[in-house]
């Protein structure tokens, strides 16, 4: 199995990725990067690849996982990005999902974000939300 992790460019989205390495290492499963582009009407070029790898490896770098091998896996939408990530989840057949979401207050956790609402209820796999580290004082 692999471990999943959903690409976002945002200290969050950084927190995922490193959370994916790590549980990556210590199960010893590949990492995979999933990332599902905005836009369908823009071609995907390999600049934008190039850059998306590079957000990557950052945040890996950064976690102190720069040697963790690790895959990008992308898809387009037709509107519905939850959708797609859903389905490029389970075309991975991945074991676990992560997903980087940031801090909230009490009323907010009730209240969910849409989008990761929809994931928690539709992926099968079990899914680790994290949140990014608090600033150090």
């Amino acid at each position: 199995m692999a471990i999943a992790v959903v690409h976002k460019d945002s200290p969050e989205g950084r927190a995922a990725i490193v959370a994916g390495a790590r549980e990556s290492v210590n199960r010893r499963e590949q990492l995979l990067v999933l990332h599902v582009i905005d836009d369908i009407n823009l071609a995907e070029t390999d600049e934008d690849n190039a850059a998306l790898r590079g957000e990557v490896q950052s945040a890996l770098d950064a976690g102190g996982f720069s040697e963790t091998p690790w895959e990008l896996r992308t898809t387009e939408h037709d509107g519905d990005p939850v959708t797609a990530l859903v389905q490029l989840t389970e075309s991975t057949g991945a074991g676990l999902l992560i997903v980087g979401t940031r801090r909230m207050s009490p009323i907010g956790k009730f209240l969910l974000e849409r989008p990761l609402q929809r994931l928690l209820l539709e992926v099968e796999v079990p899914i680790l939300v994290v949140k990014d580290p608090l600033p150090e004082e």
